[in-house]
């Protein structure tokens, strides 16, 4: 059995991702450079971004079944165990990353000033 202390010690430092729309807005990154299976979708994460984040191969799955309800992500016919972006999602990723650059920007001109 695995316990709270346990998962906590093996997650080490990583960041542990809650927010829903933080999810979301890493699985579409994933996507941005052409179609991809769940699995290759984890792959991407974990090259990217490493052991710097908590997300487990789990929370994937739901994540891109919502999409897809939001029409942000479609599957297409001729393969459809794979996932792309719609129109819908890579406008919605454009306008995340402003987001998260304006907000980054903020923190870093706030942080520095202390």
């Amino acid at each position: 059995m695995t316990t709270t202390a346990t998962r906590r010690a093996a997650a080490g430092s990583r960041a542990r991702i809650r927010d829903r729309g933080q999810i979301d807005a890493l699985v579409l990154a994933a996507l941005a450079d052409g179609p991809k299976r769940q699995d290759e979708i984890a792959q991407t994460l974990r090259a990217q971004v490493g052991d710097a984040l908590d997300l487990p191969y789990s929370r994937i799955v739901p994540t891109l079944h919502r999409l897809q309800r939001n029409r942000l992500v479609s599957r297409p016919a001729s393969n459809p165990r794979s996932f792309r972006l719609t129109d819908t999602g890579t406008r919605s990723l454009a306008a995340r990353r402003r987001a998260a650059d304006a907000f980054a920007r903020s923190l870093h001109h706030l942080a520095d000033r202390a």
